[in-house]
Parts: structure tokens; sequence; C-alpha cells
């Protein structure tokens, strides 16, 4: 009793009361004192009522109350039937607490009192429910069985609980309309549906309790279910306001079609008075039901509260409909009739309502409809009679599963505020992270396939070889898994991921809780109508379920960084890994330069070639300058000192060692350079990496219909032949430990290598005996695996490194081409190609060019085995080659020299005139460029493999986990914001003016975290800060969407360091020239909850100066477009100037570095929004504390834009925080509408950011 004392007390005391039994009993109570403890018998007067035992002071019925007994989990027990010295003895026993002795005066009256709380117990409660039930179905189904019958309906239903007959109220629908008539059933919103109304609720007149203070109502609109059952759903909820007789409630409610709604439907509205916010007890105050029709065609309909006790007040329901917008035109749709009057049916969607709209503009309305009368002081100051419905464009074909809540609020003009609230999910939180694992696993298959080009090497290389083997096949079994995992989330319909399953790994390339919050609002009388989009996801980074801290990506980074400075080759690696990545981007341009220059000779376009050929000769130059002949030369010379080269008169005789066993593994996939079907070579069946005698048949050997880079991958295979590496690497390693001593170098040498050429024998289960007894390597077989089960294709196919000229790796066997040898075929063939072009443009006068000045080339010794095929070369006149390539080149006889003529040897003997075939012409120089082009790239990729080969094992290692880690954060940031982009895109409309702005300049986007530095919220905020850093080098592309297509999908493209993101937008806004752009990232936080208090802000406050700076930048470049903040032209002065006051205020906030200062965020909202950027929201699982902010920055708009009064934010923020879609979102993740927050928690944030009383509690976060 200690915290509802009054309450309890009034209720035992109360005259009124009804109580279960009373009587007198002796309680046995124990009583206590600072050195005492006793137990006092107590006779006194006892009152049971529900599962409260209340026992007096005394045993006067009248006297106060001395305590109270709680009966929840008890069970009353009768020891002994016979009576003891005090009376009739039983006990009370409870679950978690002593038990309690109660003594009567007699066995009938002891009898009584157990059988009295044996029934008070909540079981025999919920038995008696359902038994009401049960009566209450049976006489329903009998009275409506007479009344159909005899047509009477007898009794005040009201009164009784019972639903309205339809005869008492006029149908505004026609009986033969399907739309009336059908029942529709309850299915997922739609957000272009049209609502039949809207209605806002008041109360008046509701009665006090029995100390005079005031209720705390909440009205619920309960619908019935259509059927035999008669059982009354929940449809919607007001908001709880406290010690309120005539409330005036902001949610309204909506009823739509699609959710089953006629205007049949019966409606019951209760009002409740909640007690306890906490656990939401409430008692019912009363009830009243009417029919949809009815609240419909009523502007303001006022009806009386029942309940069994009488009349106990009244409720008002203001209603808006959609054809009180507009009066509509009869001849434009289906009509209806409503008491001999023939009305126009109302729109079905916002699209039609519009259009509908549109059409009746310029004709005057005739009639207008009628204002209800205002009958008490209940109703709100100012209620409109218009139903604002927002324009969503195609925001359903880029988000799903909307979740909406509407408020009615008032302006200082007392004007109505309209405020749609909408939780969406986006359609994008699975595919794009899809696409990106399958960038990430073609990019772990070209490395392995690097690695395994170089051949058998011998020594501790071996070892290191393996150990790169391993590495990427870990990294592409982790891919394969989660990309698959991700494939089964899409299939079954699911768009994003709990927050409560954060820790899983098997989803980790998922953001946690991806929601798109959506708030509409508008103001009739300023008539301003605006959306503010927000995209609420956890903070991007890898969570890990032991709560294992590793300090997040910067402090990784800084040590990789640390660790390559004590690395001589650690920058090699970095700039091989650039120059491969520069080496594929340039090769692709020059590609597609070609094809565009292949077109413009089909229509034989002379004057437009030209720029095209003077940029490619610019990227062929650039090609050309690349590599540095000293490090192709130093790799060359390694691959030649440590390769295993095979004998041929042993290739049959000796058995095929294990690294080859594992490389011929590495089958049936299709690595080839991008191509062009007009000078790409014919790709052949590729042929065996290590031949012996007959071919190996595989059963799923290469084929092109077969090898799509999009082919599931066998994961299963993948984790065998990993476990084979990382076997046969232990071993390797186990070998270099228990190497032989010196003396003995020249017989240990033989039998050292050797035995790398067997295999442990643990693999097999034999015991070690013998070096030369061990068995053979026992690998997977394609036969017997494709006859066991047919598993899909395998994963890579190293066979396909000389499948044609334009694969892009070197066999195990094969010789590199010199440097020189390959720069030489590049730029004879670009000098055919130019002075061609130069030809068919009229400048037959004009020379060769030149790309490089000649050079000599170096002399080294070559293999012994399998020699270098002759490429395809147009020799120079200029470039003699050496006399080690002269098996290579065909160089023209010695000549005396010719007289001085015009033109050059390549356009001799061509006749403009006669040469109609341009594209026949210029393909053969084409063809031959782009082989060498990628002869350059497999030279590099062995450059690569070599350079990462020589590097320490332990930095492979670590550049692996942080990669990973990396591409987990990025995955994350990138999928959020395509999200938004996609819903900017096509949830708006687009001008000119937005379309300049990414054509110009490119999107700021937003990011506000509300991470504490401090435990494991530290290492998410460093993730977070590079995942966001990284979203800055990745590329958009507007490209029109395809025809039929429903829900548009971007497609990602390019490799780990160039990514571009084409993005489809409606055709009819998409301008003739292609749009590009890259976005702006700005990233602040503010730490706001309890550990806040406790963590470091020094990094943070460091991070947000940075991000200021870049802030002010881009603001400085939006400037110079002269856009405002609403997207037209010719901004004024002031805007500017407000502009630059918020940034300059937010720069003071900075420098004052106070803790939890959420001005920073809010300056930062306010110059986002006016600037036109993307918004994000994130904490930990954007749950508790992204809904605090979202809600916060809500009101903030509306009363910065739709002069909400300031006196009114408290209010509006507690309901939206409640009842609003951020409650919907705390219920998708764990199923209770409880914030994750206690009380300590609560009064540790920001004032601004508190939840109210009863919408926080214990619950999962």
């Amino acid at each position: 009793m200690r915290f509802n004392r009054s309450e309890l007390a009034s209720l035992a005391t109360n005259s009124s009361t009804r109580f279960d039994k009373e009587g007198l009993l002796i309680i046995t109570e124990r009583q206590e004192g600072i050195f005492w403890r006793t137990d006092v018998k107590l006779e006194c007067w006892c009152k049971l009522r529900g599962n409260l035992l209340f026992y007096l002071k005394d045993k006067n019925p009248k006297s106060s109350v001395a305590g109270v007994l709680v009966l929840q989990d008890c069970r009353p027990r009768i020891h002994h039937e016979q009576p003891e010295l005090e009376g009739y003895v039983f006990d009370l026993d409870f679950k978690d607490s002593p038990s309690q002795r109660i003594v009567t005066h007699s066995a009938a009256d002891r009898l009584d009192w157990v059988r009295s709380i044996e029934a008070c117990s909540h079981q025999q409660i919920d038995l008696q429910i359902k038994h009401l039930e049960e009566q209450i179905a049976a006489a329903t189904a009998a009275k409506r069985t007479a009344a159909a019958v005899t047509g009477t309906v007898m009794g005040n239903r009201i009164d009784q609980g019972l639903p309205l007959p339809s005869s008492m109220f006029p149908d505004s629908w026609p009986a033969s309309a399907p739309s009336a008539t059908a029942e529709a059933p309850f299915e997922d919103l739609e957000l272009s549906e049209l609502p039949i109304c809207e209605t806002a609720i008041s109360c008046d007149n509701l009665p006090l309790d029995s100390f005079g203070r005031p209720p705390n109502p909440r009205v619920i609109c309960s619908v019935l279910q259509p059927g035999e059952d008669c059982l009354w759903r929940q449809h919607a909820r007001t908001e709880l306001l406290e010690r309120e007789r005539a409330p005036h409630f902001l949610c309204t409610m909506r009823f739509l079609r699609s959710a089953g709604f006629k205007a049949s439907t019966r409606l019951r509205f209760s009002v409740h008075d909640v007690r306890e916010r906490v656990s939401l007890t409430s008692l019912p105050l009363g009830h009243a039901e009417v029919a949809l029709g009815v609240i419909q065609d009523a502007t303001r309909l006022r009806l009386p509260l029942s309940s069994p006790r009488g009349e106990c007040g009244f409720i008002t329901l203001a209603s808006w409909a959609p054809e009180a917008a507009n009066e509509l035109n009869p001849t434009s749709g289906p009509e209806r009739t409503t008491n001999g009057l023939t009305q126009p049916t109302p729109p079905r969607s916002s699209t039609q309502f519009f259009q509908q709209a549109t059409d009746n503009n310029s004709s005057s309305s005739k009639t207008t409809r009628q204002k209800g009368h205002r009958r008490t002081q209940s109703l709100p100051p100012k209620l409109g009679v218009r139903l604002f419905v927002p324009q969503q464009c195609g925001v359903g074909r880029v988000c799903v599963n909307p979740y909406q809540h509407s408020y009615r609020l008032h302006s200082s003009l007392g004007a109505d505020i309209s405020v749609l609230e909408t939780l969406l999910e986006s359609r994008l939180c699975c595919a794009v992270p899809q696409q990106l694992l399958s960038i990430w696993i073609q990019r772990e298959k070209e490395l392995l396939q690097e690695i395994s080009g170089m051949g058998e090497l011998s020594g501790e290389w071996r070892w290191r070889q393996m150990n790169l083997l391993e590495e990427h096949l870990r990294l592409l079994k982790d891919y394969s898994q989660a990309k698959q995992n991700i494939q089964q989330l899409m299939r079954d319909g699911v768009h994003y991921k709990r927050s409560a399953a954060k820790t899983d790994e098997a989803l980790e390339f998922l953001p946690v809780n991806l929601h798109v919050q959506r708030m509409w609002a508008q103001n009739d009388a300023l008539q301003r109508r605006g959306v503010l989009d927000i995209v609420t996801v956890g903070a991007f980074t890898r969570h890990d379920a032991k709560g294992r801290k590793c300090g997040g990506l910067i402090k990784l980074l800084q040590e990789s960084k640390a660790w390559k400075l004590e690395q001589s080759n650690a920058c090699k690696v970095q700039a091989a890994n650039d120059a491969v990545q520069a080496t594929k981007q340039l090769r692709k341009e020059i590609v597609e330069l070609m094809s565009q220059l292949l077109q413009l000779a089909s229509r034989r376009s002379a004057r437009d070639m030209m720029p095209l050929c003077n940029e490619m000769v610019g990227k062929t130059r650039t090609l050309l300058n690349i590599w540095e002949p000293s490090i192709v030369e130093e790799a060359v010379t390694f691959i030649e000192c440590h390769r295993i080269i095979e004998e041929p008169d042993n290739v049959l005789m000796e058995p095929m060692s294990p690294f080859r066993k594992i490389t011929q593994q590495l089958s049936a996939l299709e690595l080839k350079s991008p191509e062009l079907e007009d000078f790409a070579t014919p790709v052949v069946a590729p042929p065996d990496l290590w031949p012996r005698g007959q071919p190996l048949m595989r059963s799923n050997s290469w084929h092109p219909s077969n090898s799509s880079p999009s082919s599931s991958l066998d994961i299963n295979a993948i984790d065998t032949l990993q476990h084979v590496v990382k076997c046969y690497n232990a071993h390797l390693r186990t070998l270099e430990q228990h190497q032989a001593v010196p003396q003995e170098a020249q017989c240990s040498e033989l039998q050292a290598e050797a035995t790398y050429q067997s295999l442990p024998p643990s693999w097999q289960g034999v015991p070690t005996q013998s070096a030369t007894a061990l068995p053979p390597l026992q690998l997977i077989d394609l036969d017997e695996l494709a006859q066991a089960s047919q598993p899909p294709a395998g994963f890579l196919d190293t066979k396909l490194m000389s499948s044609s000229p334009s694969a892009n790796y070197y066999r195990p066997t094969e010789e590199p081409e010199p440097l020189d040898l390959t720069q030489l075929n590049i730029e004879a063939s670009v000098m055919c190609l130019v002075s061609k072009l130069k030809f068919f443009c009229g400048r037959c006068d004009s020379p060769a060019i030149r790309l490089r000045h000649p050079k000599v080339p170096l002399k080294r010794e070559g293999f012994t085995v399998a020699p270098q095929q002759a490429p395809d070369v147009i020799a120079a006149p200029t470039a003699p080659p050496s006399q080690q390539l002269k098996p290579d080149l065909a160089p023209a006889p010695t000549l005396p020299a010719p007289a001085p003529k015009k033109g050059n040897k390549f356009t001799d003997g061509l006749d403009l005139s006669l040469t109609t075939d341009w594209v026949g012409e210029l393909r053969p120089s084409m063809r031959k460029l782009r082989h060498a082009m990628d002869r350059l790239l497999k030279t590099a990729r062995l450059m690569h493999s070599v350079q990462r080969l020589q590097q320490d094992v332990r930095c492979n290692r670590l550049q692996a986990s942080i990669m990973y880690r990396r591409d987990v954060c990025f995955s994350q940031a990138l999928t959020a914001l395509v999200s938004a982009l996609m819903l900017r895109l096509w949830g708006r409309e687009l001008d000119s003016a937005y379309l300049s702005l990414l054509r110009e300049l490119g999107p700021l986007a937003y990011f506000e975290g509300l991470l504490s530095l401090y435990g494991s919220e530290t290492d998410m905020w460093s993730d977070m800060c590079i995942a966001i850093e990284d979203l800055s080098a990745v590329s958009f592309t507007l490209v029109p969407a395809a025809q039929g297509e429903v829900t548009p999908m971007p497609r990602i493209t390019g490799s780990r360091q160039a990514l571009e993101v084409l993005l489809p937008v409606p055709e009819h806004v998409l301008p003739t020239t292609t749009i590009s752009f890259k976005i702006t990232p700005v990233f602040f936080n503010i730490g706001i909850n309890e550990k806040a208090t406790l963590g470091q802000t020094r990094e943070q406050h460091r991070s947000n100066l940075d991000n200021y700076v870049r802030l002010s930048q881009y603001f400085s470049r939006y400037r110079k477009l002269g856009l405002n903040a609403t997207g037209a032209a010719d901004a004024s002065s002031s805007e500017w100037e407000s502009l630059q006051s918020l940034l300059g205020y937010m720069e003071q906030q900075l420098r004052a570095n106070v803790s939890k200062n959420v001005k920073i965020l809010h300056l930062a909202e306010d110059a986002c929004r006016l600037m036109g950027g993307l918004r994000f929201t994130s904490c930990k699982s954007a749950k508790d504390r992204t809904g605090m902010a979202v809600t916060l920055e809500q009101c903030r708009v509306l009363v910065r834009e739709f002069q909400l009064p300031a006196k009114h934010v408290p209010f509006a923020l507690s309901t939206m925080r409640s009842e609003g879609t951020r409650m919907d979102n705390v219920y998708k993740n764990i199923g209770k509408h409880k914030y994750a927050f206690n009380l300590p928690q609560v009064i540790m944030l920001p004032a601004m950011y508190r939840p109210p009383v009863g919408a926080y509690g214990k619950a999962q976060t």
C-alpha cells in the first residue's frame, strides 16, 4: 500500500463497493523493529474483493484499513480438518513469499473462505469469462434467428453490449453496389488509397472518481468482425490524457476500404480511464456504437456514452470525407443514390482524387456542405471540413509494408495542421548487399586465379602460396554463404533485419532495422504542405555476438598502416594493386570508346570520330606509362627462379603434385574481360592446365551456357577444398620447421622436395612410416561428384586462363610476355587504328602518331619449356626488334629509303572513294589492340600476385580481416544510401532544379549519430566513420527505368575501389544528357544516454569539426548554384543569410565542446533540410534513441515550417512517441510496446529526448 495507499483505502471503506466475502478472521501479522521481530495474532474484520484481501484494524466493519494481502499465485491449503487451539486453521501458500496463517471460528466458515479465495484466482476468472463468452455468443445467435423470423429486435442493445441492427441506420451506400456489399478482406495498407473518412475525437462531461478527480481518458475504436462469432477487433486508439473531463485528442482515425470498411460497418468507441500508465491498468467508463456511414455523412456527431451505471458523458466525432475537399462532377465517375439524390462515388485513390480536383478547378461549386453545429465547448477551437491526402508518387514501388498514424494539430493562427506519419520498409534491404557480395565473390575468384597462375613454387614460397589460397577460399566461402542467406531471406519476403538479430553473423551484411520515416504535413491557412523523409538505420558495424572489442576500423587501419611502415614491400603491394585496378579501368574505357567508334563508323560519321580518337590516344598513353619496367623485370625474375618446371619426359610418369591437384579443382568459372561482339575473338573450349597424354574429360566442363558469373556456388565444395588446402598448408609448415641440418643440404634438398610432392599421412589415417610410402592426395573427383549428386557448376576454372587471347590470366606453365613487347603491340595497334580513322576523316597526309619513345628491350633468359606463342604484332618502322624477339616479329626486309610521300604505311593501298565498309577496316586493328591490352593485364596481375606473395603472412591476414569488416560496414551504409536516393527519386516530384543539383554538385547526405564513445559503441562509431567516408567514392548514374518494371532495381557495377550504382528513374523526368554524381557525406555524432557521461569525447569532437568543414565547403558550392531551399532558382539573400547564420552558430556550438550538446544535431538537421539533403538517423539499433530523435525533429519542423505553437510541442511529442509509428517500429523489433529504457537511463537523457511515462520499460534491445 505504499504507492496507492489512498486508492486502496477508498476501495475498502466505500459503502458502495460490493465485496465477495466479509467476516472475522484471526491473521498472523509479522511486526519488526531494529532489534526485534515477532508475530502478532490479530482478530479483525476482513473483506475480499477480487484478489485483494483487506484486513481492518479491529473487529468493527467500519474501522480503517490496516493492510491488504494480494492473492496472486496463491493457493489455500488445509493441513488438519480437526480444530487446533486457536481455532480452524488454513494456510495461504504463495509462490515466492512465506505462507500466511489464518484462523476461523468454525469449520463451515473456513470452508467458505477457502472456496472464495480459490474462486478469485486468475485461472478461475479466465474460465468464467470463457463461459460467459459462450453464453453471449449463444444468446446472440438465438436473437439473430428470432430477428430474422419476426423482423423485430427487442431490448436496448447498446446497454447489453451487442451490435446495433443495420435497420436502425440509413445505409448511405446502395445494397447493389459491389463495393458496399462485398466483404473486403483485411490486407496490407495501400499508400495511394483514399480513406472513406478521417475522424477526430473529443469527449465532455466524463465522470469523476470517488475522490472527485478527473479521469485519465483514452478512446479505443473497435470494429465488429464479419462472421458468426461477432467479436470486436481493436482498430485504433487515441493517446492518453491526464486529468481531463473534456479531452481533445490529437490522434485521428482513418477508415480504408482495403481494410474491410464500408458504410454498414459497426464501430464501437470505448472510453477508458487509465489508472496506472506503466501497466496500462484501466477501467471502462462507457461506450457508444455507430455505423461508419453515419460518421461519413455527418460532419460532427455527438453521441452519449452508455454503461451499466447509466450515462457517463458524451463523445463527439468530427469527420472529414474525400468529397469535402472538392465537389466532384457527377458525370465523372460512378454514382450512388442517397435520399433520392444522385452523388458521385468518392475516388478510390489519391491519383484519381487529384485528377478529379484538377478537372473541377475551373467550375464553381453550386452546393456546399453544411457544417455541423457546435453543441458544447468540448470541441476544438477550429475543425476544418477538408480531408487532406498526400500524393505519394511512387513510394509504393521502392517501399513496402507501410504503417500510418494521423494527427490533427492546431496552429497559432487557429487553423488545423494535418499530419500523416508513415513508417515503411525498403525493398532494397536485401538486393543491394546481394549485388555487392557478387562483386566481392568475383574479386576473390580473380585473386585465386592470380595465385594459381604463378604456377607451383619451390621452397618456402610454396607454403606462402598455399596460405594465400587458403585465405581467399575462406573469404570466398564466407561471401558465398552470406549471399545464400540473403537470397533465402528475399524468398521469404523479409525486407528488414530485426534489432534482436543484429549479432547474427549469417545476416551481418544487412543493415539493422532499416526503415523510412515519412511525415507529411499540411497547413491549409498558410497554403503550405511538405514532406520530411528520414532513413532510420542501426549503426554500420559488425556486431560481435560475444561482445569482444577490437577498436573499430579506425584503430585497425592505424595498426595496419604502422605494420606496413615496418614492411619493405608494403608500398609495392598497394602500388601493384592500384596499377591493376587502373589497368582494368583504362581498358574498360578504351573498349567503350572503340564500341562508340564502331557505331559511328557504321553510320560513316567522320566528324564525330576524331574527338573520340583523341580521347582514346590519351587513355592509351596513360595505360602504357602505368608500370615501371624495373618492377616487372624483378617479378619475372622471381618467377623464373622459384617456379617448378615440369620436364616433358617425366610428365606422364610422375604423379600429379598436391598443388596441381588443388588448382585442378578450381573449375568451371568464366573470368574474362568485358568484350564486345564486334571485335572479340570467339572463345573455344579451354585446354587442360596440366595435360597428361589424354585430356581430362569433366562432366562439368566449361560451356558458355552454364558458366555465367551469376551461377550459384557450391558452398560445400568450397568448404571441402578449403579444408584440404588448410591441411596441406599445415603439413608444409611442419616440414619447414623440421628441415634437415645444413651439412646434409644436398641429400636433404631432394628428400624435402619429394616430401613436398607427397601428402601427410593423417589425411588417409595411415601412421607415418616413410616419406616414400605416403599415399597420394585424395581430392574431389569431379566425375564421381557429378555422378553421385549432380551438384551445380564449380566455383573456379583455371583452364579459362588460356581459353582465348581475351583471357586475363597466365597458365601456370606459360611464360610471361615481356613488358616491352606488350607495349609495342599496344602502340602498333593504336598507330594503325588512328591512321585509318584519320584517313576516313580526310586526313590522308597525317603521319603516324607516337605514344612513347622507343626503348631497347632488356635481354633475359626465357623458359626452356612452353615457348611463348607468336603474338599479333604490327611492327613499327622506327622501333627495330632485338635479336631475342626475332621469332616473334616479322620485320620487313631492308629496302633503300623511298622518296617522301604523303600518308603512312597503315593507309597504303586504301582508296577512300572505294572503301565502303569502314567497320570491316577498323575491326582487325581494334581486335589486336584488345588482345594486347589483355596481355598487359595478365602481366599486371602476375606482378601483383608476386608482390603479395613476398609480403609478410601476418600482414596478409590482418588486411583480410580489415577488408571483411570494412565490407560488412560498407554494405550496410550503401544499402541505406541507395534506399534514400531511390525514395527521393521516386517518392517526390523531380524538378529541373533538383536535377541540376545532382548534375552540378551532387546531394548532401547527413548521417546523425547518437552513439556514446564508451564500451562497444566506440567500435560502432569508428566503423561508421570509415563506412560513411567510403560512400564518397561511389559514383551514381541515372538511367531510365525498364518498361513494365514494377519494382525499379538499382544495378551495382565496378570493383571494390571504383563502384558505380545505376539508379533507375521514370523516363519522362530523365533529361537527354546523362547525369552522374557523387554524394557529400557528413557525420555528426553526439552521445545522449548515460554512457555518454562516462565516455571520451575528444575523438568525437575532432570528427565533428572535420565534418563541419566539409559541410561548409558544400554550402559554398551550393550557394554558387543559386538554388534555395524549395529548389527554385533565384534564391533571396535573406535565405542565404539564414543558412549562413545557422552554420556560424553551429561552429560556435562545436567550439564550445559541451557534453551532450544536441544543438549541434538540430542545426545540422536544419542546414541539411534547407539544402535539400538526405537524412539518416542512427543509434545502436535504430529503435529507442532514434525514435526520440526522429519525433523531436518532426515537431521542430512543425514549429518552424507550419507554425505549431511551442506550448503544444510537449503534448504532440509525447503523442508521437507513445502512439506513433516509432512505437510500431519498437513492436516490430521486440514484440513489445516499450522503449528499452529504465528510469535511471531516462533521467540521464536530455529533457527533449525522454519518452513519456508508460512508454518505456524493461525490454530486450
